[in-house]
């Protein structure tokens, strides 16, 4: 005879009193997290080679993960600011639709 209860719980619905939490989320974002920053740095650990980098006028040396790091946080800066600034364009057109069908609908009786 095999026990179907486990079995059941994993594919089944959620049993009462079992759901998806902010304390639960938080703690899977955190694992998550965790394991992202100990990719990254093994990374960092397998690349400390130093090379030579130009950017606009500056230049140095800098480890290999180092310099790539900055780049890709100069990447995900720059897309950040790009969907800024849509989000900030979509509600302001959504914040004129709004105030034209308030003016456009007749005030109820």
């Amino acid at each position: 005879m095999t026990d179907t209860t486990s079995q059941e719980s994993e594919t089944g619905p959620p049993l009462p009193g079992e759901r998806q939490t902010r304390l639960s989320g938080a703690w899977t974002a955190l694992v998550i997290g965790i394991v992202i920053l100990v990719v990254i740095l093994v990374f960092i650990l397998q690349n400390l080679q130093t090379v030579e980098v130009h950017f606009l006028f500056l230049q140095g040396h800098l480890p290999l993960a180092v310099a790539l790091l900055f780049a890709m946080v100069l990447g995900a800066i720059v897309v950040l600011t790009f969907g800024a600034f849509r989000i900030l364009q979509l509600r302001l057109v959504a914040r004129r639709a709004r105030r034209q069908d308030k003016q456009a609908t007749p005030p109820a009786e």
